[in-house]
Order: structure tokens, then C-alpha cells, then sequence
């Protein structure tokens, strides 16, 4: 299950890179995004959409630091009932319980956790959903939007005590340390903003309790729309993450799907692809990741892609690939 998001989110990054120079056709090029819904407040975004728009931003601006800048454009209103719910919230606290509740509002494609030590409390950003190139700079986008809503919701100059991030340092240090505030720590297990704990406690300045419970009520409603439904090629690739792939079948496939094997490949089909195609595509991703972060040894690997013994796997490898699996892997196997 997917999620849609507003395109109110998008169209306020887009005008604040118009206005850095870039033009709108550039950025929002194989979209698939027009003016008409740019101009419709109630219109959303699927994910393939916008991260194609983000990705334009990294192609078009030429910046690696592009959209780490961009989180910082994302105003409270851009949020629309989603922002005012944790504007009227009565602590930061429970703002931040009842924005994580309604997360699906906000336009992270990341897993954000509350957590709290002696002293500071803070958010938690994991990964979701395999993002390819846009891992990081998504990632960083959520530092500088959490900051800017921080910022919002207690208009302070600088909520961050502390922030802390799984990738190593780079030159983007001094970028973020003047961006932030703050300083950065870096290699960690997981990326995180720190804040002090009191805060969390304090009073926010435009608290309002019916306005809260109204806009509660109304993200209730609303919740169910922004579900979009997985394609069938999503609903098959999450079957063989569940697997275990020894036993995939499109026969077994059908059977968790509630549907006929015969309806299933007719499915398939229709979305230009084969139940075989997607199961060598899933093996081969898997089988890279094993040679080149692992020591696993080739006969273990052939047993967890399903092959039944290493002869078969490095057949299937060679056949993919064009080269043996010993010559990528991380050691001798």
C-alpha cells in the first residue's frame, strides 16, 4: 500500500526553485504533472510522480545539496490540515504524537519515530521504501523540513540541539552545521534530530483545542483517500519479500492474492512483464546484495534465492549478468 500526498507540498518547492533561476518545464519534466493540477488545491501526487520531480531537482540544478535546501522551503501551511493539527496541538509533544499518527499527511517517504534520552528527545528517521539514488537526499530533506516545522511550531530560531546521521562525513559538513545550527555527528546507527526534552513539554503559542479536535476529525475522514492501492507487479514483489523464495510459484502467489494463478498472469501480462521475469529480477538484486555485502558462501546464497545447489544459481547469474558470480563477490566463496 502506497501512500498520495498533496500537491501543495511539490508546488511550493517548484516555486521557490523558479525563483532561484530554474525553469518550471525542466523541473517538472516526465512527471507527468500539469499546470491544471498545480492549480487544484485538492489534487495528489503518486510517489513515482514526485520522486521523479525530486529527482529533477538533483538533474536540473546540478546541486547534490538541492533538496536537503528544498525541506527548508516547506512551510507549516503547505501541510494544510495535517500543519494546522499540529499548530493548534497544546505541547510539542503531543503535536509531534499526533503528527506521527497522521504521518501519511506529511510528504516523508521515510519511517520517523519519537524517542526520548536524559536530557534530549527527539525524532528518528529509518528507512521505509527503497528510494535508489534519492536514499540520502531524501533523508536529508526530512532534517531541514523537521527543522522548518520545529521552527514554525515554537518560534524559536534554532530547535536542534544535535543531529545525527548514518552516512559518513563529506563536504556537505559546513552546509549543515550553518544550515542547522547545530552540530552534526556522523556514522551513526541511525539518522536522528536531537532536541532539548523541556521543550517537548512547553506550551505552544497558537494552541487550540477545538481546532485541534476539528482538524483530528477531519484527517479521520480523510485518511482512507490517500491509500493507493499497490499495482500488481508491487503485490507480487512483496510476496517474494515475505517469501521464503524456494516455494515461490505463481501458483502460491495467486493463492495469497485470493485469485486464480490464470487471472494473476493475465494480470501480469497486462502490466508488460511475466510472473518468471519478476522472480529473476527480485533473485538478482538479492544475489548481487549477498556477493557484494556478504561472506555468505555461493551454496548458501543458491539455497536462499531458491536454486538448489551454487552450479544452478551461477547459471542463472551468468545468464543475467553476463558473468560469473565469483567475480563480483566480497571474498573467495
Amino acid at each position: 500500500m502506497s501512500i498520495k500526498h498533496s500537491i501543495n507540498g511539490l508546488v511550493e518547492v517548484l516555486n521557490w526553485m523558479v525563483s532561484q533561476g530554474y525553469p518550471r518545464e525542466s523541473l517538472l519534466q516526465n512527471t507527468g504533472i500539469d499546470i491544471h493540477r498545480l492549480r487544484d488545491p485538492h489534487a495528489m501526487l503518486n510517489s513515482k510522480e514526485e520522486l521523479a520531480f525530486y529527482q529533477n531537482l538533483l538533474d536540473v540544478s546540478q546541486d547534490p545539496d538541492i533538496i536537503f535546501k528544498a525541506g527548508f522551503n516547506l512551510k507549516l501551511s503547505a501541510y494544510g490540515m495535517w500543519g494546522l493539527a499540529l499548530l493548534s496541538s497544546p505541547t510539542l509533544e503531543k503535536a509531534i504524537e499526533l503528527g506521527l499518527q497522521f504521518v501519511d499527511f506529511s510528504y516523508t517517504y521515510n519511517k520517523i519515530t519519537f524517542f526520548r534520552e536524559p536530557n534530549l528527545a527527539g525524532l528518528r528517521i529509518s528507512k521505509s521504501t527503497d528510494l535508489g539514488e534519492l536514499q540520502q537526499p531524501m533523508v536529508e530533506r526530512d532534517l531541514s523540513a523537521i527543522y522548518a516545522l520545529m521552527k514554525n511550531l515554537l518560534q524559536i530560531d534554532s530547535p536542534y540541539t544535535e543531529v545525527r546521521v548514518t552516512w559518513a562525513r563529506s563536504s556537505k559538513d559546513t552546509l549543515y552545521e550553518s544550515m542547522l545550527h547545530c552540530p552534526i555527528h556522523y556514522e551513526n546507527d541511525k539518522s536522528e534530530v536531537l532536541m532539548d526534552a523541556s521543550l517537548f513539554d512547553q506550551e505552544l503559542p497558537q494552541s487550540n483545542a477545538l481546532t485541534m479536535q476539528l482538524c483530528k476529525e477531519n484527517l479521520q475522514q480523510l485518511l482512507p483517500g490517500i491509500k493507493d492501492k499497490d499495482t500488481i507487479v508491487e503485490q507480487v514483489h512483496n510476496y517474494f519479500i515475505r517469501g521464503p523464495l524456494f516455494k515461490a510459484s505463481i501458483e502460491n502467489c495467486a493463492k495469497e492474492m485470493a485469485m486464480s494463478s490464470r487471472h494473476l498472469r493475465r494480470l501480469i501480462t497486462d502490466e508488460g512483464t511475466s510472473f518468471q521475469i519478476l522472480l529473476d529480477e527480485f533473485r538478482q538484486v538479492l544475489a548481487e546484495k549477498y556477493l557484494k555485502e556478504t561472506e555468505l558462501k555461493l551454496d548458501d546464497i543458491a539455497e536462499r534465492l531458491g536454486y538448489s545447489d551454487a552450479a544452478n544459481f551461477s547459471h542463472a547469474f551468468k545468464r543475467w549478468t553476463g558473468v560469473s558470480p565469483r567475480k563480483i563477490s566480497s571474498g573467495d566463496k
